[in-house]
């Protein structure tokens, strides 16, 4: 193998793919009341993405406060999005989580 084969094959390692495409990202707009209470929250801390309403969901700080200490922020979040929507759209946009 040549120096230039080298050089080429050691480019060609270095390249990464990190699927990134910034087309395909969206940025989603805060939700003023938490997801839960209906309070008004005017600092969030604790957010979940309905990409179906194109927003974050927000919990109070309360209610985010009881969620994380036993651990079920995630499911809480998973089943505001089932009232909202339905079963359904865990499948369609939730699968990873």
């Amino acid at each position: 193998m040549s120096e230039e084969d080298k050089e080429q094959a050691g480019s060609s390692e270095e390249n990464t793919d990190l699927s990134f495409d910034p087309g395909s990202q969206m940025e989603l707009e805060l939700e003023d009341t938490c997801c839960l209470t209906g309070e008004p929250v005017p600092n969030s801390f604790c957010r979940f993405p309905d990409y179906v309403r194109g927003t974050m969901m927000v919990m109070s700080r309360q209610a985010m406060l009881e969620h994380l200490r036993v651990g079920d922020t995630i499911e809480c979040f998973k089943k505001i999005l089932v009232e909202r929507h339905g079963p359904q759209v865990l499948e369609e946009y939730y699968s990873n989580y």
